[in-house]
Protein backbone atom coordinates (compact mmCIF):
# COMPACT_ATOMS: atom_id res chain seq x y z
CA UNK A 1 0.00 0.00 0.00
CA UNK A 2 2.87 2.34 0.85
CA UNK A 3 4.56 1.56 -2.47
CA UNK A 4 1.34 2.30 -4.33
CA UNK A 5 1.01 5.65 -2.61
CA UNK A 6 4.62 6.44 -3.62
CA UNK A 7 3.82 5.86 -7.29
CA UNK A 8 1.18 8.58 -7.43
CA UNK A 9 3.56 11.53 -6.80
CA UNK A 10 5.98 10.11 -9.37
CA UNK A 11 3.25 9.78 -11.95
CA UNK A 12 2.07 13.31 -11.20
CA UNK A 13 5.57 14.67 -11.79
CA UNK A 14 5.90 12.85 -15.09
CA UNK A 15 2.50 14.09 -16.22
CA UNK A 16 3.40 17.66 -15.30
CA UNK A 17 6.62 17.41 -17.31
CA UNK A 18 4.69 16.13 -20.30
CA UNK A 19 2.21 18.98 -20.04
CA UNK A 20 4.96 21.61 -19.75
CA UNK A 21 7.07 20.30 -22.57
CA UNK A 22 4.08 19.51 -24.76
CA UNK A 23 4.81 17.70 -27.92
CA UNK A 24 8.54 18.13 -27.41
CA UNK A 25 8.50 15.34 -24.83
CA UNK A 26 6.85 13.01 -27.32
CA UNK A 27 9.16 14.05 -30.15
CA UNK A 28 11.50 11.04 -29.84
CA UNK A 29 8.54 8.78 -30.55
CA UNK A 30 7.32 10.69 -33.60
CA UNK A 31 8.13 9.54 -37.16
CA UNK A 32 11.39 10.92 -38.64
CA UNK A 33 9.53 13.03 -41.19
CA UNK A 34 7.48 14.71 -38.45
CA UNK A 35 10.55 15.36 -36.29
CA UNK A 36 12.36 16.91 -39.28
CA UNK A 37 9.46 19.26 -39.94
CA UNK A 38 9.31 20.26 -36.29
CA UNK A 39 13.04 21.06 -36.35
CA UNK A 40 12.54 23.24 -39.40
CA UNK A 41 9.63 25.05 -37.75
CA UNK A 42 11.92 26.08 -34.88
CA UNK A 43 14.68 27.15 -37.28
CA UNK A 44 17.00 24.35 -36.21
CA UNK A 45 18.29 23.47 -39.69
CA UNK A 46 21.33 21.64 -38.36
CA UNK A 47 19.15 19.24 -36.33
CA UNK A 48 16.91 18.65 -39.37
CA UNK A 49 19.93 17.73 -41.49
CA UNK A 50 21.22 15.42 -38.77
CA UNK A 51 17.83 13.68 -38.60
CA UNK A 52 17.89 13.12 -42.37
CA UNK A 53 21.36 11.58 -42.16
CA UNK A 54 20.42 9.52 -39.10
CA UNK A 55 17.10 8.05 -40.23
CA UNK A 56 17.43 8.21 -44.01
CA UNK A 57 13.61 8.51 -44.45
CA UNK A 58 11.88 7.10 -47.48
CA UNK A 59 11.68 7.79 -50.36
CA UNK A 60 15.36 8.63 -50.53
CA UNK A 61 15.21 10.58 -53.81
CA UNK A 62 12.53 12.95 -52.47
CA UNK A 63 14.43 13.54 -49.21
CA UNK A 64 17.65 14.14 -51.14
CA UNK A 65 15.90 17.03 -52.85
CA UNK A 66 14.46 18.12 -49.50
CA UNK A 67 17.93 18.07 -48.00
CA UNK A 68 19.26 20.36 -50.73
CA UNK A 69 16.38 22.77 -50.12
CA UNK A 70 17.08 22.73 -46.35
CA UNK A 71 20.76 23.46 -46.98
CA UNK A 72 19.77 26.47 -49.12
CA UNK A 73 17.43 27.71 -46.37
CA UNK A 74 20.22 27.23 -43.81
CA UNK A 75 22.64 29.24 -45.95
CA UNK A 76 20.09 32.06 -46.22
CA UNK A 77 19.51 31.99 -42.46
CA UNK A 78 23.27 32.08 -41.86
CA UNK A 79 23.63 35.15 -44.10
CA UNK A 80 20.77 36.90 -42.31
CA UNK A 81 22.26 36.07 -38.90
CA UNK A 82 25.64 37.53 -39.90
CA UNK A 83 23.92 40.66 -41.25
CA UNK A 84 21.92 41.14 -38.02
CA UNK A 85 24.99 40.52 -35.88
CA UNK A 86 27.09 43.03 -37.81
CA UNK A 87 24.31 45.61 -37.57
CA UNK A 88 24.05 45.07 -33.81
CA UNK A 89 27.81 45.31 -33.29
CA UNK A 90 27.92 48.48 -35.40
CA UNK A 91 25.51 50.05 -32.90
CA UNK A 92 27.71 48.96 -30.01
CA UNK A 93 25.40 46.11 -28.92
CA UNK A 94 28.17 43.50 -28.70
CA UNK A 95 26.23 41.23 -26.32
CA UNK A 96 23.22 41.20 -28.66
CA UNK A 97 25.44 40.40 -31.64
CA UNK A 98 27.01 37.51 -29.74
CA UNK A 99 23.58 36.18 -28.77
CA UNK A 100 22.50 36.18 -32.44
CA UNK A 101 25.64 34.37 -33.53
CA UNK A 102 25.54 31.83 -30.70
CA UNK A 103 21.95 30.97 -31.59
CA UNK A 104 23.01 30.58 -35.21
CA UNK A 105 25.94 28.43 -34.12
CA UNK A 106 23.54 26.06 -32.31
CA UNK A 107 20.95 25.83 -35.12
CA UNK A 108 22.94 26.16 -38.34
CA UNK A 109 25.70 24.12 -39.97
CA UNK A 110 29.27 25.06 -38.91
CA UNK A 111 30.72 28.17 -40.56
CA UNK A 112 34.32 29.43 -40.20
CA UNK A 113 33.41 33.07 -40.90
CA UNK A 114 30.76 33.03 -38.15
CA UNK A 115 33.15 31.47 -35.64
CA UNK A 116 35.84 34.03 -36.48
CA UNK A 117 33.35 36.86 -35.95
CA UNK A 118 32.33 35.36 -32.60
CA UNK A 119 35.98 35.24 -31.54
CA UNK A 120 36.46 38.85 -32.67
CA UNK A 121 33.43 40.04 -30.70
CA UNK A 122 34.53 38.10 -27.62
CA UNK A 123 37.94 39.81 -27.75
CA UNK A 124 36.27 43.17 -28.29
CA UNK A 125 33.95 42.63 -25.34
CA UNK A 126 36.79 41.52 -23.10
CA UNK A 127 38.93 44.54 -24.00
CA UNK A 128 35.97 46.87 -23.61
CA UNK A 129 35.10 45.48 -20.18
CA UNK A 130 38.70 45.74 -19.02
CA UNK A 131 38.96 49.33 -20.27
CA UNK A 132 35.72 50.34 -18.59
CA UNK A 133 36.71 48.58 -15.36
CA UNK A 134 40.02 50.46 -15.35
CA UNK A 135 38.26 53.77 -15.99
CA UNK A 136 35.76 52.98 -13.21
CA UNK A 137 38.52 52.15 -10.73
CA UNK A 138 40.44 55.35 -11.54
CA UNK A 139 37.33 57.49 -11.12
CA UNK A 140 36.47 55.71 -7.88
CA UNK A 141 40.02 56.19 -6.58
CA UNK A 142 39.98 59.92 -7.29
CA UNK A 143 36.57 60.32 -5.67
CA UNK A 144 37.68 58.25 -2.69
CA UNK A 145 40.74 60.42 -2.08
CA UNK A 146 38.61 63.57 -2.13
CA UNK A 147 35.93 62.10 0.15
CA UNK A 148 38.46 60.91 2.70
CA UNK A 149 40.11 64.32 2.74
CA UNK A 150 36.72 65.94 3.25
CA UNK A 151 35.92 63.63 6.16
CA UNK A 152 39.27 64.44 7.76
CA UNK A 153 38.34 68.12 7.68
CA UNK A 154 34.83 67.48 8.97
CA UNK A 155 35.79 65.05 11.75
CA UNK A 156 36.98 67.72 14.25
CA UNK A 157 33.73 69.65 13.73
CA UNK A 158 31.37 66.89 14.88
CA UNK A 159 31.04 65.21 18.26
CA UNK A 160 29.96 61.84 16.97
CA UNK A 161 31.07 60.05 13.83
CA UNK A 162 27.42 59.25 13.06
CA UNK A 163 27.02 62.88 12.05
CA UNK A 164 29.50 62.44 9.21
CA UNK A 165 27.96 62.01 5.71
CA UNK A 166 29.80 58.72 5.22
CA UNK A 167 31.49 56.00 7.25
CA UNK A 168 35.26 56.61 7.25
CA UNK A 169 36.02 52.97 8.06
CA UNK A 170 33.93 51.72 5.17
CA UNK A 171 35.69 54.08 2.78
CA UNK A 172 39.11 53.20 4.18
CA UNK A 173 38.51 49.53 3.40
CA UNK A 174 38.57 50.43 -0.31
CA UNK A 175 42.04 51.99 -0.11
CA UNK A 176 44.19 48.88 -0.47
CA UNK A 177 42.14 47.07 -3.17
CA UNK A 178 42.02 50.19 -5.34
CA UNK A 179 45.72 50.92 -4.81
CA UNK A 180 46.61 47.38 -5.93
CA UNK A 181 44.39 47.74 -9.00
CA UNK A 182 46.07 51.04 -9.91
CA UNK A 183 49.52 49.44 -9.50
CA UNK A 184 48.46 46.81 -12.02
CA UNK A 185 47.20 49.40 -14.47
CA UNK A 186 50.41 51.42 -14.06
CA UNK A 187 52.49 48.37 -14.96
CA UNK A 188 50.82 48.30 -18.39
CA UNK A 189 51.52 51.99 -19.12
CA UNK A 190 54.56 54.26 -19.20
CA UNK A 191 55.60 57.89 -18.95
CA UNK A 192 53.30 60.50 -17.45
CA UNK A 193 50.31 58.15 -17.41
CA UNK A 194 52.18 55.63 -15.25
CA UNK A 195 53.35 58.39 -12.94
CA UNK A 196 49.80 59.70 -12.52
CA UNK A 197 48.47 56.24 -11.65
CA UNK A 198 51.26 55.62 -9.14
CA UNK A 199 50.67 58.98 -7.47
CA UNK A 200 46.98 58.19 -7.20
CA UNK A 201 47.71 54.77 -5.69
CA UNK A 202 50.16 56.35 -3.25
CA UNK A 203 47.50 58.84 -2.21
CA UNK A 204 45.22 55.95 -1.34
CA UNK A 205 47.71 53.73 0.46
CA UNK A 206 51.25 54.91 1.11
CA UNK A 207 53.93 52.34 0.29
CA UNK A 208 57.71 52.74 0.46
CA UNK A 209 58.40 50.55 -2.57
CA UNK A 210 55.88 52.49 -4.64
CA UNK A 211 57.41 55.76 -3.43
CA UNK A 212 60.79 54.61 -4.75
CA UNK A 213 59.25 53.75 -8.12
CA UNK A 214 57.64 57.20 -8.26
CA UNK A 215 60.92 58.97 -7.44
CA UNK A 216 62.82 56.89 -10.02
CA UNK A 217 60.21 57.53 -12.71
CA UNK A 218 60.19 61.27 -11.99
CA UNK A 219 63.97 61.40 -12.41
CA UNK A 220 63.74 59.53 -15.69
CA UNK A 221 61.06 61.87 -17.01
CA UNK A 222 63.04 64.97 -16.00
CA UNK A 223 66.12 63.64 -17.71
CA UNK A 224 64.14 62.86 -20.85
CA UNK A 225 62.61 66.36 -20.94
CA UNK A 226 65.85 68.24 -20.24
CA UNK A 227 68.90 66.46 -21.67
CA UNK A 228 72.13 67.40 -20.00
CA UNK A 229 74.46 69.86 -21.72
CA UNK A 230 77.74 68.36 -22.68
CA UNK A 231 80.47 69.53 -20.31
CA UNK A 232 82.85 70.14 -23.18
CA UNK A 233 80.59 72.83 -24.71
CA UNK A 234 82.23 76.22 -23.95
CA UNK A 235 80.27 78.83 -22.02
CA UNK A 236 80.48 81.22 -24.95
CA UNK A 237 78.91 78.62 -27.24
CA UNK A 238 76.08 77.98 -24.76
CA UNK A 239 75.35 81.70 -24.55
CA UNK A 240 75.43 82.06 -28.32
CA UNK A 241 72.91 79.25 -28.78
CA UNK A 242 70.71 80.61 -26.00
CA UNK A 243 70.77 84.12 -27.48
CA UNK A 244 69.97 82.74 -30.93
CA UNK A 245 66.97 80.82 -29.56
CA UNK A 246 65.65 83.90 -27.76
CA UNK A 247 65.99 86.08 -30.85
CA UNK A 248 64.07 83.49 -32.87
CA UNK A 249 61.37 83.28 -30.22
CA UNK A 250 62.12 79.57 -29.67
CA UNK A 251 61.46 79.51 -25.94
CA UNK A 252 61.31 75.72 -25.75
CA UNK A 253 64.81 75.49 -27.27
CA UNK A 254 66.08 78.21 -24.92
CA UNK A 255 64.68 76.23 -22.00
CA UNK A 256 67.18 73.46 -22.71
CA UNK A 257 70.06 75.81 -21.99
CA UNK A 258 68.51 77.53 -18.95
CA UNK A 259 67.11 74.47 -17.18
CA UNK A 260 70.68 73.16 -17.15
CA UNK A 261 72.25 76.39 -15.99
CA UNK A 262 76.01 76.85 -15.85
CA UNK A 263 77.22 76.20 -12.33
CA UNK A 264 78.80 79.41 -10.99
CA UNK A 265 82.54 79.16 -10.57
CA UNK A 266 83.73 81.44 -7.74
CA UNK A 267 87.31 81.15 -8.97
CA UNK A 268 86.44 82.20 -12.53
CA UNK A 269 87.81 85.46 -13.84
CA UNK A 270 88.02 87.39 -17.06
CA UNK A 271 86.08 85.87 -20.00
CA UNK A 272 84.69 82.96 -17.95
CA UNK A 273 83.25 85.24 -15.30
CA UNK A 274 81.74 87.48 -17.97
CA UNK A 275 80.22 84.45 -19.71
CA UNK A 276 78.57 83.37 -16.45
CA UNK A 277 77.07 86.82 -15.90
CA UNK A 278 75.84 86.89 -19.50
CA UNK A 279 74.27 83.46 -19.09
CA UNK A 280 72.40 84.51 -15.95
CA UNK A 281 71.11 87.62 -17.72
CA UNK A 282 69.98 85.65 -20.75
CA UNK A 283 68.20 83.09 -18.56
CA UNK A 284 66.46 85.85 -16.65
CA UNK A 285 65.22 87.22 -19.97
CA UNK A 286 64.07 83.74 -20.91
CA UNK A 287 62.10 83.38 -17.65
CA UNK A 288 60.34 86.70 -18.17
CA UNK A 289 59.39 85.83 -21.72
CA UNK A 290 58.42 82.31 -20.67
CA UNK A 291 56.10 83.61 -17.93
CA UNK A 292 54.54 86.13 -20.33
CA UNK A 293 53.98 83.40 -22.93
CA UNK A 294 52.49 81.09 -20.28
CA UNK A 295 50.01 83.79 -19.25
CA UNK A 296 49.06 84.35 -22.89
CA UNK A 297 48.49 80.63 -23.45
CA UNK A 298 46.44 80.45 -20.25
CA UNK A 299 44.10 83.22 -21.39
CA UNK A 300 43.83 81.88 -24.95
CA UNK A 301 42.99 78.44 -23.54
CA UNK A 302 40.30 79.96 -21.36
CA UNK A 303 38.75 81.63 -24.40
CA UNK A 304 38.59 78.29 -26.25
CA UNK A 305 37.26 76.58 -23.11
CA UNK A 306 34.47 79.14 -22.73
CA UNK A 307 33.57 78.56 -26.37
CA UNK A 308 33.24 74.82 -25.70
CA UNK A 309 36.40 73.82 -27.59
CA UNK A 310 38.01 71.81 -24.80
CA UNK A 311 40.56 70.06 -27.03
CA UNK A 312 41.95 73.36 -28.28
CA UNK A 313 42.02 74.72 -24.73
CA UNK A 314 43.97 71.67 -23.57
CA UNK A 315 46.42 72.11 -26.44
CA UNK A 316 47.16 75.69 -25.36
CA UNK A 317 47.50 74.78 -21.70
CA UNK A 318 49.75 71.80 -22.42
CA UNK A 319 51.96 74.04 -24.56
CA UNK A 320 52.17 76.45 -21.64
CA UNK A 321 53.00 73.65 -19.18
CA UNK A 322 55.86 72.54 -21.42
CA UNK A 323 57.37 75.99 -20.88
CA UNK A 324 56.31 76.46 -17.25
CA UNK A 325 55.55 73.07 -15.62
CA UNK A 326 54.93 74.69 -12.21
CA UNK A 327 52.56 77.46 -13.38
CA UNK A 328 49.66 77.28 -10.89
CA UNK A 329 47.04 78.73 -13.24
CA UNK A 330 47.91 76.37 -16.07
CA UNK A 331 48.00 73.36 -13.75
CA UNK A 332 44.59 74.18 -12.27
CA UNK A 333 42.92 74.85 -15.64
CA UNK A 334 44.48 71.77 -17.22
CA UNK A 335 43.39 69.51 -14.36
CA UNK A 336 39.84 70.87 -14.42
CA UNK A 337 39.57 70.35 -18.18
CA UNK A 338 40.84 66.78 -17.89
CA UNK A 339 38.11 66.02 -15.36
CA UNK A 340 35.52 67.35 -17.79
CA UNK A 341 36.97 65.18 -20.55
CA UNK A 342 36.77 62.14 -18.28
CA UNK A 343 33.11 62.82 -17.59
CA UNK A 344 32.45 63.15 -21.31
CA UNK A 345 34.31 59.92 -22.04
CA UNK A 346 32.11 58.08 -19.55
CA UNK A 347 29.13 59.05 -21.75
CA UNK A 348 30.67 57.99 -25.03
CA UNK A 349 28.63 55.97 -27.54
CA UNK A 350 30.53 53.32 -29.55
CA UNK A 351 30.81 53.90 -33.29
CA UNK A 352 30.26 51.11 -35.84
CA UNK A 353 32.80 48.32 -35.65
CA UNK A 354 35.01 48.27 -38.79
CA UNK A 355 35.15 45.17 -40.90
CA UNK A 356 38.82 44.71 -40.04
CA UNK A 357 39.56 43.22 -36.66
CA UNK A 358 39.95 45.85 -33.96
CA UNK A 359 40.49 45.64 -30.22
CA UNK A 360 37.85 48.23 -29.41
CA UNK A 361 35.58 50.56 -31.37
CA UNK A 362 36.22 54.32 -31.41
CA UNK A 363 33.86 56.54 -29.46
CA UNK A 364 31.67 59.46 -30.36
CA UNK A 365 31.81 62.16 -27.70
CA UNK A 366 28.49 63.85 -26.96
CA UNK A 367 28.44 67.63 -26.55
CA UNK A 368 28.25 68.97 -23.00
CA UNK A 369 28.70 72.31 -21.33
CA UNK A 370 32.17 72.44 -19.66
CA UNK A 371 32.75 73.74 -16.15
CA UNK A 372 34.49 77.07 -15.82
CA UNK A 373 38.25 76.57 -15.20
Amino acid sequence: MTAARGLFPLASILLALLLVQGCAALDPFAPPEQRIERALETGNYQHALELIDEHDPEPRARWAERRAAIEDEAATAATEAMHEARAASAEGAVAQALEILETAEAQLPPDSERREFISQLERQRQVGLQTLQQRHDILEARALVQRLRLLEVMRPLVRHSERLPDDPDRLANRREPLARALDGYAADTDGEERLELLHLAQGLASDSERAERIARLERELRQAEAPEIEEEVPHSTINARLRQALEAGELATAARWCRNEITPDTDASGPDQAAQRAHRALCEEWRERRDARAETLLEEGRSHYSAGDIEEALRHWEEGLELAPDHAGLLSAHERALRVVERLESLRVPEPLPEAEADSPPDDVPQAEPDAP
